[in-house]
């Protein structure tokens, strides 16, 4: 009696190289398709990724520290052949961007993206993901249009939990799938996809709702907190439209220029949070989230988390 054939699986994780070569040995490696940025100095990088690949599609199931990620029109495949991702995030925030459509995530949040077009996206925390791709021709058959989806989501619901729970049982078992049985468990996660996201809306010549614009937008601030020239005129630039629409789109909240201060506080909190340990350096938190005025950082700080960052950061180390 012969022996069960199984698909081929790969494992990638930066445990096989010394500490300081783990990030730089990931991106060239791992992530070879994209070009990489680290949004966590003050930790050591760590990574792994399972990749299961079958004619029918594949699994990958990752684990990471934070970093973000962008596919330029180099990355773009020259071969014709264009598959479609579909991004489970299990725990962890990040973002997505591609085309007309962005959108934050966090945990129980399904996203799409496509790889025949530029786009970014990355893990603005510790994250973990299970993502599943097919070929665009499956995707378009099973699912539909795909500039509809990709850079989208479905949020976090009691139906993404059924997706996801099916999801981790088939990355858990996909090492000793054959091929036919990979083709099965595949068409029944699109069949169960497809239950998700019926009765989505497509946009007519890609015009973006006040909501839809929003989302980009705030995918594209998490893109660009390093660069203290970001502002709300290059964001308005940055998505092609006119100020005046995109201030439209945040009317009611906070502003454009609170959101993007606010966002880059969070992040310098964030980072400040994960690190917890005395000595840490804030001159270097403050630039990388791109701001160059010590003593306006510090002021702004305390007036949204009631400290210092010299004094948030003492009682965090504690």
């Amino acid at each position: 009696m012969s022996a069960k054939t199984t698909i081929p699986v790969f494992f990638g994780t930066t445990e096989v190289v010394e500490e300081k070569r783990a990030f730089d040995f990931w991106r060239s490696t791992v992530m070879a398709a994209a070009d990489l940025e680290r949004l966590d100095l003050d930790r050591p990088f760590t990574a792994s990724r399972m990749i299961a690949t079958s004619p029918h599609g594949g699994v990958f199931h990752t684990v990471s520290r934070p970093y973000s990620l962008e596919r330029t029109p180099n990355h773009v495949r020259r071969d014709g052949r264009d598959d479609v991702g579909i991004l489970l995030v299990l725990k962890g925030r990040g973002y997505i961007e591609q085309g007309y459509n962005g959108s934050l995530l966090g945990a129980g949040d399904i996203s799409f993206q496509t790889w025949a077009r530029p786009g970014g996206g990355g893990g603005l925390s510790d994250f973990e993901e299970i993502r599943l791709t097919v070929p665009r021709a499956t995707f378009v058959s099973q699912i539909g249009n795909l500039p509809d989806f990709a850079g989208s989501k479905i949020a976090a619901g009691p139906l993404n939990d059924l997706y996801g729970a099916y999801m981790r049982a088939f990355a858990a078992s996909v090492p000793n799938m054959t091929e036919a049985e990979t083709g099965i468990a595949i068409e029944s996660a699109l069949h169960l996809l497809r239950g998700l996201i019926h009765g989505h809306s497509s946009r007519a010549d890609n015009e973006l709702s006040s909501n839809a614009l929003r989302s980009l937008a705030l995918a594209r601030i998490e893109r660009c907190l390093h660069d203290p020239e970001f502002g709300p005129a290059s964001l308005a630039a940055d998505l092609r439209v006119s100020r005046s629409r995109l201030y439209a789109a945040f009317a009611g909240g906070e502003g454009i220029a609170a959101t993007i201060r606010n966002a880059r506080l969070d992040r310098a909190h964030d980072r400040i949070v994960r690190v917890r340990k005395p000595g840490l350096k804030i001159a270097p938190i403050m630039a990388s989230c791109g701001f160059t005025d010590t003593a306006a950082f510090s002021r702004a700080f305390r007036q949204r988390f009631g400290l210092s960052p010299r004094d948030f950061l003492a009682q965090n180390g504690n």
